[in-house]
């Protein structure tokens, strides 16, 4: 067997949810959970009802602990993200938004991620396709076929959940994404390509700082898309010459 595919996935996930406990933090845990049962991972998990306090004030990366550093180096490192969020105001916090406004914005092309997110009702459950799957198509991540939405009434008062029909639908978002996030290439080799990304980003990155960029951005995960494209570009000319002769 491969030694990549016996290799444990490298899971980072993040809650949003800034209060302790947390519907949150309880739909993502059950979400690392299912991911667990069907799969090797080791996990870093990121929790806004313990960083969140320290995020507000900073514009430029370098201002933010160590802590929160570290935390988006991790990010930035991952094979996959497992994201959630609550909603406000039929949208993300403003602190999520954040965070990921200082993630280095050419590190995760290519990188699975399963949306998630928590609202007092069934109104906002929109927010993964018309909020949350935008902004990861900024970092052309793989936003991954099915997320995971939850309401108030999925969970008990002490906020575990206790709907069947929620945890079917992680089951099947994880049924969904497990043909991608197996997928070997990705596994163990990307901390060590994105580690320059991710110092540089200490050192510049700022949130009213204009970056630019190329539309389409090379995967560190993948074979270069210069390569795909050129084999491409080669069957479509060879059978053009076919169809000539």
């Amino acid at each position: 067997m491969s030694t990549d595919l016996q290799k444990p996935l490298n899971i980072v996930a993040v809650s949003g949810g800034l209060n302790f406990p947390s519907k949150t933090e309880s739909l993502i845990q059950e979400i690392i959970d299912e991911l667990s049962d069907a799969t090797p991972v080791q996990v870093h998990f990121i929790k806004f009802s313990e960083i969140g306090s320290l995020l507000g004030g900073a514009i430029y990366r370098h201002q933010l602990p160590q802590r929160v550093q570290d935390d988006l180096a991790a990010v930035e490192a991952a094979d996959a993200l497992i994201v959630g969020t609550p909603v406000y105001r039929a949208s993300f916090t403003g602190l999520f938004k954040h965070f990921f406004d200082f993630v280095e914005q050419t590190a995760l092309v290519d990188v699975p991620v399963l949306l998630a997110a928590s609202g007092g009702s069934d109104r906002h459950a929109l927010v993964l396709e018309h909020q949350l799957r935008p902004l990861f198509s900024f970092f052309q991540a793989q936003t991954l076929p099915i997320g995971v939405y939850a309401t108030d009434r999925d969970f008990n008062a002490d906020y575990t959940i206790q709907s069947q029909s929620l945890r079917d639908r992680i089951t099947l978002a994880i049924a969904r994404a497990l043909p991608v996030l197996e997928w070997a290439p990705a596994k163990g080799h990307r901390a060590e390509i994105v580690k320059a990304k991710t110092e540089q980003a200490n050192a510049n990155l700022g949130i009213n700082k204009q970056i630019e960029q190329e539309e389409v951005l090379p995967s560190v995960a993948v074979p270069s898309l210069d390569a795909a494209e050129s084999r491409l570009q080669q069957k479509h000319l060879d059978k053009t010459k076919t169809q000539v002769a």
